[in-house]
């Protein structure tokens, strides 16, 4: 009967056991497709900042061909005036753009910080796991000790009720 209760233990131990290595498999698998999902979104930011690198670039193409026709036909004052506002525009955009940059930079930090994150709770993980599989065996190994003794202890118990069996019987 405690045979049964003792395989009862040990296969709950390693149904624990097993749900816990299910468990951190799951979260492996998450940090993995996580750091992909990091690694694709940088990769389509890159793709992007040269797309509008490009776009910028015809943009000012384009204006500068628009303020050309335009300053061949307006006096130098329109001219002066226009040459203002071009300067204004780029003083904003340039603004933009570099708040986007700086934007840009804290959520690569972000994500670097959350990498750091999710590899150092997998680490930890990892070594709760081995901790865990040197306990399970700890365990086990005191059992089968305890079994051991508990066996000695029964054929103990027998060998003096029946010294005593004989004693009482003596008399």
């Amino acid at each position: 009967m405690s045979d049964d209760r003792l395989e009862q233990i040990q296969g709950e131990l390693a149904g624990i056991l097993e749900e816990r290595l299910g468990a951190l498999d799951r979260i492996l698998q998450q940090t993995e497709a996580s750091t992909r999902r990091i690694i694709a979104a940088n990769v389509e930011a890159e793709r992007h900042q040269s797309h509008i690198q490009r776009l910028e670039s015809e943009r000012v193409t384009a204006e500068e061909d628009v303020i050309r026709v335009r300053s061949r036909a307006d006096e130098a004052r329109n001219r002066h005036a226009a040459l203002i506002q071009e300067r204004d525009r780029t003083r904003a955009e340039v603004h933009r753009l570099e708040q986007e940059v700086r934007e840009s930079d804290v959520e690569v930090e972000r994500n670097r910080q959350r990498i750091g994150t999710l590899e150092a709770e997998a680490s930890t993980l990892r070594e709760e796991n081995n901790a865990l599989r040197t306990k399970v065996k700890t365990l086990e190994e005191n059992i089968m000790r305890m079994q051991r003794l508990k066996e000695e202890l029964m054929s103990s118990v027998t060998g003096l009720a029946q010294q005593l069996r004989q004693a009482s019987g003596a008399e």
